[in-house]
């Protein structure tokens, strides 16, 4: 195949060590400039992102960047969803614009269901899009977490409009490439099942792995828990595991300690944490592998939100012996048991904290079956390959 010319719109500039939009926007960007050719406009929050950006072009990426300035609500019409707002700067249309009056392009790919509304109609042979998570999903669980008719009422009303909104701007693209398979049959209600592709986040085995030097299991103590902390599912499983699994595991391993790691501590309760003898506030750390190796269980008690989680990701391709949720769990080829723990309340993630904790040849057990999976259907080289077939896609 001779090489494309692809357009690549994203809502945050891709990176490593960012989060986990950044990174899987980073790998799809990559991947494509090792075959295309590739030009990325991303939008910005402010200036310092501009090196993230000049970081994507040793892989042959040639980038530009636009600041991102929401615009009012406007709802007389047809209601949007508030990210559509926050991303419908004028600024980003006329790029996009200038850009394909000087060359011709084959394929627009978008990432975050926000770009969807940047990409023009008929322009190209083949537009796609990547799915970071079903948003409606998300309103349809806070709808159901209504505490009284009026705020179930209101919740009601977001829902539907998140629902219309993201049935209407997926509907658009020849593809969509969705994080899970629960995201692909949630939109497969709505969406032709033709057009939807599930390819899940990957992880770099090569890059995290116990490695020669980790001295064999860990001492049974530390549980760990990786997140930035703006996304709302993160801090809430901070909080429930401080108050609901923490006390449980220190009754019966009184030196059990919850380390608690990533970007925006600030955004957490710490009063809150404080209370609890045991909690540990990490903040950000630039290199994780350390910690994977350090502590002895990766406790993630995930209750809200959809898609995969990287965190997860790494901590099993580090061999670490994980306790999720089922929630949490969604997406990965697992089972209970024998890839990682699953509990599906305080008391079940506590005795399976306990159970860890005490014994290291389970954990090394986990960990190995982890690692494995994540080499077999997990690293970004398997990743890779299945995201280019679908971007080049009827151009063979």
């Amino acid at each position: 195949m001779d090489p494309l010319n692809i357009l690549v719109l994203t809502a945050y500039p891709p990176g490593l060590g960012l989060h986990g939009g950044a990174l899987r926007m980073y790998y799809n960007v990559k991947f494509l400039a090792s075959r295309h050719r590739v030009t990325l406009i991303s939008f910005i929050e402010h200036d310092g992102e501009r090196e993230l950006l000049e970081g994507l072009e040793p892989l042959g990426v040639e980038t530009r960047a636009v600041r991102r300035w929401p615009v009012p609500a406007r709802h007389l019409w047809m209601p949007r969803p508030d990210e559509h707002y926050e991303f419908a700067g004028a600024e980003m249309a006329d790029e996009i614009r200038q850009v394909l009056a000087g060359r011709r392009f084959d394929v627009i790919q978008a990432e975050y269901l926000q770009m969807a509304q940047h990409v023009p109609r008929d322009t190209v042979r083949r537009t796609v899009l990547t799915l970071h998570e079903v948003q409606y999903a998300n309103a349809a669980q806070a709808f159901e977490r209504a505490g009284s008719p009026w705020t179930g009422a209101w919740r009601w009303y977001d829902w539907m409009v998140q629902l219309n909104y993201e049935v209407r701007s997926c509907d658009r693209f020849d593809a969509v490439v969705c994080m899970t398979g629960e995201d692909a049959r949630l939109l497969a209600r709505f969406i032709s099942p033709s057009r939807l592709r599930t390819i899940p986040i990957g992880v770099d085995s090569g890059f995290f792995r116990a490695g020669p030097g980790a001295g064999g299991a860990p001492p049974g103590k530390k549980l760990l828990f990786v997140g930035n902390y703006r996304h709302t599912p993160n801090r809430e499983s901070v909080h429930y595991m401080a108050d609901r699994v923490l006390p449980g595991v220190r009754r019966q391993v009184p030196e059990a300690e919850f380390q608690v790691v990533g970007g925006n501590t600030e955004m957490l309760d710490w009063e809150r944490l404080d209370r609890h003898p045991g909690v540990s506030l990490r903040g950000y750390v630039e290199d994780l592998r350390p910690l994977y190796r350090e502590c002895a269980v990766f406790a993630a008690p995930i209750l809200s939100g959809n898609g995969m989680r990287v965190k997860l990701l790494e901590a099993l391709s580090m061999g670490m012996a994980v306790i999720t949720t089922p929630l949490g769990a969604q997406g990965f080829q697992v089972r209970h048991g024998r890839e990682l723990l699953i509990a599906d309340s305080p008391e079940a993630f506590a005795d399976a904290a306990v159970e860890l904790l005490q014994d290291s040849r389970r954990r090394a057990e986990l960990g190995a079956r982890a690692r494995e999976l994540i080499r077999k259907h997990y690293d970004w080289s398997v990743i890779g390959r299945e995201f280019l077939d679908v971007v080049e896609a009827g151009h063979a």
